[in-house]
């Protein structure tokens, strides 16, 4: 299912078009975003922490009082400056949509 040309924006659109025409009620439509935005969550930030560096990394894991906003973002910036990082990240977030329509297609919704 995974479209490789089509950007992640596109492809989350034909996704919740797909949902919206769905026929379900607006409490499953919810629920159906909240587990989409909790997987793309959870897979997200484990790549984006790949490339942090581990000693910060660890050193606020073992101390929540070092997790400040400031330490976050000076974390967050070495991943973010890392084109790989990037490479990686959409090619993660592109599984993650593979996985969703492969979902809705199997509940039926395409």
């Amino acid at each position: 299912m995974n479209t490789i040309n089509q950007s992640f924006e596109s492809r989350l659109t034909d996704i919740v078009l797909k949902i919206e025409k769905s026929g379900w009620t607006d409490e499953d439509k919810e629920a159906m975003y909240a587990k989409i935005s909790e997987y793309l969550h959870e897979s997200v930030l484990p790549v984006i922490l790949q490339y942090a560096p581990s000693e910060e990394v660890k050193a606020m894991a073992a101390d929540a009082s070092k997790a400040t906003v400031d330490a976050y973002i000076a974390l967050m910036k070495k991943p973010l400056s890392d084109p790989k990082m990037y490479e990686e990240l959409n090619k993660t977030v592109q599984e993650v949509l593979d996985d969703v329509e492969t979902a809705l297609s199997k509940g039926g919704i395409v």
